[in-house]
């Protein structure tokens, strides 16, 4: 009896450690440390060096979210919305059971990992942009939003309430 429960024990460690386990195309199991706005983001990666595993930034790929110093007239409503994406993200992420990095596609302009970030079975940019605090980007030329209309929408009922 005793050495099937070892067993049991032993194998669903292994299974666990196996879901763990990096591919080229995913990191898994990474730690949350912290975030700069809605699609800047600080990981630990486990299992990678600390040089590179330590603080990892990573630029959540597909969307962008306000900026935090924008500029332009419009840029209280973007600083504004840039606030809610960053807490939006920090409240996900901070109480999130697993966190993985997928869909891995190199580095951006600014040397960040760009990845999707995939937690507790939710897919960070769906979150983001069904809530309207992100929109689509796929890194050519950014699509303007205007960040005060869409404040106007959510004040009036439209929005979405976070997920």
């Amino acid at each position: 009896m005793k050495t099937l429960i070892v067993l049991l024990f032993f194998s669903f460690g292994v299974s666990a450690q196996k879901d763990c386990d990096h591919t080229r195309q995913r990191f898994s199991c990474v730690k949350f440390i912290r975030n700069y706005d809605g699609d800047t983001l600080t990981f630990d990666l486990p299992g990678v060096h600390s040089f590179f595993g330590e603080g990892a930034k990573v630029r959540v790929k597909g969307i962008d979210t306000p900026e935090l110093k924008p500029r332009g007239e419009a840029a209280p409503c973007e600083t504004e919305w840039g606030r809610v994406a960053k807490k939006l993200v920090e409240a996900e992420l901070k109480t999130a059971k697993v966190i993985h990095l997928t869909g891995l596609s190199g580095l951006d302009k600014y040397g960040r990992i760009l990845a999707q970030v995939e937690y507790d079975g939710k897919n960070l940019s769906d979150v983001l942009l069904k809530n309207k605090l992100a929109v689509p980007y796929v890194g050519k030329k950014k699509i303007k939003v205007n960040w005060c209309d869409q404040k106007n929408k959510r004040e009036k009922g439209h929005g979405t309430k976070a997920i």
